[in-house]
């Protein structure tokens, strides 16, 4: 995994993300279904333009993450997580059936119709450019979180910058049945192959979260850092009265957080954060631990008591018996500002 993870730093990999969800939402009132069913916004999005988002459940706890791209003035495609694409196909579906005019917004699957290759790292744009899909790599003319037509073999292809490993990517969706030959080309052009475990590590150490890992049946946005939307929407949206009750707001949520590790080796997933008080008890738990490869030592993120306010705090983790420590930081171990997204050799 260290190898897979280094060529993602330093060179290009190439990991099939072909199961990531792929749901379009057409017709006149589809900007306005994304902007109830999803807590960020949408609609004020460009056509070619991508954006983060998360789908809340009616609690107010995330339901789902995902990108959302505007093809054009009525149509959209979500790319939801891979295990819950039949979910939010259903979650999208039931929500248009509830509140709006069924002859103006349709939701339909198209995930098993394209093939998804992730190509990513500081030499993905020479890849890209040996694909000879027919779209201008100018960073200019294609910027991170924007999405481009093109061809591959004779059939359409669309990519799209976005990543998830926190290097220069493009995620190049093709019809199904090339997805051999879109990978044959790509290694022979120098992509490298990833697994979804070095995947893992890669984004743990940029504090990308991951839904289900990073979060449960109660976290909410404000939880993972994103509860801006909560003071400034005033549109109502799936979950929007839950993020004000009493239970939301109250001190001692579980938020996420960074945990810096004072050896060489990660701390155990599971690990329970301890309070020493009156009353010894469990604050939280490691949710992702790593060796992290471009940071340069272990990483790991958490989900602690009133986190996002302890940061610098050193806390003993509990495993089994064997006790641990760390100390509450930031999530983001690598490149926070972003900076490598846009570099190449």
């Amino acid at each position: 995994m260290t190898r897979e993870c280094k060529a993602a730093r330093e060179r290009c990999v190439i990991l099939d993300a072909s199961s990531l969800g792929k749901i379009e939402v057409l017709g006149p009132d589809a900007a306005a279904l994304l902007d109830f069913v999803f807590y960020t916004r949408m609609s004020s999005l460009a056509p070619g333009r991508l954006r983060y988002g998360l789908a809340l459940a009616e609690s107010g706890a995330v339901f789902d993450d995902g990108v959302v791209l505007r093809v054009s003035a009525d149509r959209f495609v979500v790319s939801c997580s891979s295990s819950h694409v039949a979910a939010m196909t259903a979650h999208l579906e039931a929500w248009r059936e509830d509140r709006f005019d069924l002859s103006r917004v349709f939701v339909h699957d198209t995930t098993p119709r394209w093939a998804t290759m992730a190509i990513s790292g500081p030499a993905s744009k020479g890849v890209m450019t040996a694909l000879g899909l027919g779209i201008d790599l100018d960073d200019t003319a294609f910027p991170h979180m924007s999405a481009r037509d093109g061809r591959f073999a004779g059939e359409p292809a669309r990519v799209a910058r976005v990543s998830f490993t926190g290097e220069r990517s493009y995620e190049v969706s093709v019809p199904a049945g090339l997805a051999e030959e879109l990978w044959r080309r790509a290694r022979t052009a120098g992509a490298e192959p990833l697994g979804v475990e070095a995947l893992g590590a890669l984004r743990c150490e940029k504090g990308f979260i991951l839904v289900g890992v990073e979060t449960d049946g109660e976290t909410m946005p404000q939880d993972i850092g994103m509860g801006r939307a909560r003071e400034v929407r005033t549109d109502p949206y799936v979950g929007d009265r839950s993020l004000h009750t009493p239970a939301a707001q109250r001190s001692g949520r579980r938020q996420l957080v960074g945990v810096a590790v004072a050896g060489d080796e990660p701390l155990p997933v599971g690990a329970h954060a301890l309070s020493r008080g009156a009353r010894p008890h469990s604050v939280g738990w490691i949710t992702s631990s790593h060796m992290g490869v471009g940071a340069g030592k272990p990483v790991a993120l958490a989900m602690i008591e009133d986190g996002a306010s302890r940061h610098g705090e050193t806390l003993e983790f509990e495993h089994f018996g064997t006790l641990h420590r760390g100390t509450l930081v930031a999530p983001c171990f690598y490149d926070p500002k972003g900076a490598r997204l846009d570099v190449r050799p």
